[in-house]
């Protein structure tokens, strides 16, 4: 965890606890161009466009104006980047189909929109981020190993949950933070999910050195420490360093979720997991949103 999201932490978690998704929601509902986003009247750019020419948003937490082209990226419907990375998987003969991925995924959603305690906490996980990782989850056969790095308190790992009970697997979430781990024990316990998961509060890289059993489904969401002494640990460089780490445990149909997938081909820190995913002869579809997501699957 480096300063940066840290100090990004400590300033929105006095704003808002949850997600980064619902507090957008509320500050830019009313205005008409958001509306007219949602309704698909107006693309991204002029949705952008409208942002910065909205004088009322000067000095709004997380509407600086750097910002404001990544909260644009948000698709105008959450299902958009699902449709989208599952069906260029099914195009391309990686997955059998896309029906009943989504099966109990409204009432799973209720709960845990009900239930989940997010402390003082902020995540950016987005609905389409949900949706796409409760999907996911179905598509790894049987799914029983999962291994989440960089989970935070739990919030991503959580929308696996559904599919690594219903198979009697375990999800291994792993997070250097106590803190973070702490909450995730709590919110797991409380759904009922505890039996099936195993929070560390270890290094990744760690844990998926030593670990010998097969995995089913891996999770990168992990941000390395940008003065970690091993260069390809540093920021979002630790996808690459992680899959290197984990591909003695990927198998044929193992499903690799990628959360903060910046695909922009002048994007350095992607390249080592691009490297990494064409060695374990890995083929998959992204999609470009706030936070960008991949969905890969070991052929």
């Amino acid at each position: 965890m480096d300063l940066l999201y840290i100090g990004r932490r400590i300033l929105m978690k006095f704003i808002v606890n949850g997600t980064f998704a619902s507090y957008t929601e509320k500050i830019l509902s009313g205005r008409g161009y958001y509306k007219d986003y949602t309704e698909g009247k107006i693309n991204s750019a002029q949705f952008c466009e409208a942002m910065v020419a909205d004088e009322s948003l000067e000095g709004v937490a997380g509407f600086a104006k750097g910002n404001l082209a990544r909260i644009a990226k948000m698709p105008p419907h959450e299902k958009i980047p699902s449709e989208a990375i599952f069906g260029e998987l099914a195009g391309n003969n990686i997955i059998s189909g896309c029906d009943n991925l989504y099966e109990g995924f409204d009432g799973y959603r209720a709960q845990i929109y009900a239930d989940y305690n997010h402390g003082d906490f902020v995540t950016y996980v987005y609905p389409e981020d949900e949706r796409l990782m409760y999907a996911a989850a179905k598509i790894a056969p049987n799914p029983k190993q999962a291994f989440i790095a960089g989970s935070y308190y739990g919030y991503l790992a959580v929308w696996a949950m559904q599919a690594v009970r219903g198979s009697g697997g375990v999800a291994v979430l792993s997070d250097v933070d106590a803190e973070v781990c702490a909450l995730a024990r709590e919110n797991f316990a409380r759904l009922g999910l505890a039996g099936n998961a195993e929070i560390c509060c270890e290094d990744a890289g760690v844990l998926l050195a030593k670990r010998a059993e097969p995995i089913d489904l891996l999770v990168l969401d992990a941000t390395g420490r940008h003065d970690d002494p091993r260069p390809e640990y540093r920021g979002k460089r630790i996808y690459g360093a992680l899959l290197r780490e984990a591909k003695h445990l990927l198998q044929k149909g193992s499903v690799i979720y990628i959360h903060n997938m910046e695909t922009g081909e002048q994007n350095p820190e992607m390249q080592p997991l691009s490297d990494e995913l064409r060695a374990i002869n890995a083929v998959g579809a992204n999609y470009d949103t706030f936070n960008g997501l991949g969905v890969y699957v070991v052929i």
